[in-house]
């Protein structure tokens, strides 16, 4: 069974092809632009709607895989890729192997915990305990367009206990 977040990128693969694939001078779209543009509404060119096309696959992607990814990981929990409900840290006892295809993970020799967070109520306080210096550890902080946008751990805060409050900006 292929997986949801493949059958998402085919879909939007294929919509942008329907859309250019779609673009003669008599299909019904070029029609209604045609009577537009008689009556006097703007009609974008043909190259302003491959841009605005291409700037929606762009822009809309990463939040459609990072949807495809979390429904994967947080919410069905049919999926052999569930991990924990919304607001759950779930610690993975063994490393990623090529059956995790949910999400990319960079290293396989590393063991990951992961949790989706819902910050619309209120904010979330991360507890991290002191780690001894020769140990390293991150917790990576993304959006939904899958942009980081903060760091805790050995580099960033340093190895010392902490408590963290992550809140929506």
């Amino acid at each position: 069974m292929k997986s949801l977040r493949t059958s998402w990128v085919r879909t939007a693969c294929a919509a942008c092809l329907l859309f250019a694939a779609g673009c003669n001078k008599n299909d019904a779209i070029n029609q209604a632009g045609k009577k537009d543009g008689i009556n006097g509404v703007p009609v974008p060119t043909l190259a302003e709607t491959k841009a605005i096309t291409q700037e929606g696959f762009v822009f809309g992607l990463p939040i459609v895989m990072y949807y495809t990814s979390a429904y994967e990981l947080f919410v069905d929990k049919t999926s052999s890729q569930y991990k924990a409900p919304i607001g759950q840290l779930f610690n993975e006892a063994r490393v990623f192997t090529p059956k995790d295809t949910a999400v990319i993970t960079p290293n396989s020799d590393t063991p990951y915990s992961m949790a989706e967070i819902d910050l619309r109520a209120e904010p979330i306080v991360i507890s991290v305990p002191a780690v001894p210096k020769p140990r390293y550890y991150s917790v990576q902080l993304t959006d939904a367009n899958t942009f980081n946008y903060g760091y805790i751990g050995s580099r960033t805060t340093g190895p010392g206990p902490g408590d963290y409050m992550v809140r929506w900006a």
